[in-house]
């Protein structure tokens, strides 16, 4: 033999062997697949309860915004009625025209956020859309909307104020 395989074969291979973890962080191969599984289930459960959360929040966002809109609007429509009240009362006619120009911009921006007026007159009284003060006894108009005393307003469909009407007996 030569003597570099006689020293070879006299060295002593040492192995290099993992420690074994102490305690309760031992896992062992057969219980490592159930703890993966059961931790991908909670992680899979956690994303989904998260996204539901995310749609949750944002629809009552939405909501909130829209009822905050709402609130603001129902606040100034007495201002509008005040500036119908001061074209009606006016007798120059500039003034007229000015109190004319501040109340069509008041509309305009309305009209931006989905509000519109309602004008039921000569319309069929529905009680679950007209406000009635007074009857009145008007030949061959029974039941219609013959005076709009206050105006009412919608957004989107849902009444803000309800019209305060007269109607035909």
């Amino acid at each position: 033999m030569s003597k570099i395989k006689q020293k070879a074969a006299e060295e002593e291979v040492l192995e290099f062997k993992p420690a074994k973890p102490q305690g309760d962080a031992e896992v062992s191969i057969e219980g490592g697949d159930d703890k993966y599984t059961a931790l991908q289930a909670q992680y899979i459960r956690l994303q989904a309860d998260f996204e539901n959360f995310k749609k949750r929040n944002m629809s009552t966002a939405s909501t909130m915004y829209a009822s905050g809109i709402s609130d603001v609007i129902i606040e100034i429509l007495p201002v509008m009625d005040y500036l119908d009240m001061a074209i009606m009362a006016q007798r120059d006619e500039e003034q007229r025209k000015g109190i004319e120009l501040v109340k069509n911009a008041f509309t305009s921006a309305l009209e931006k956020f989905g509000v519109s007026e309602m004008d039921p007159y000569e319309e069929q009284f529905d009680p679950n859309l007209h406000e009635a003060v007074m009857k009145v006894e008007v030949e061959g108009k029974s039941g219609l909307v013959v005076e709009v005393v206050k105006k009412g307003y919608q957004k989107d469909g849902k009444i803000l104020r309800h019209p305060t009407v007269v109607v035909a007996e």
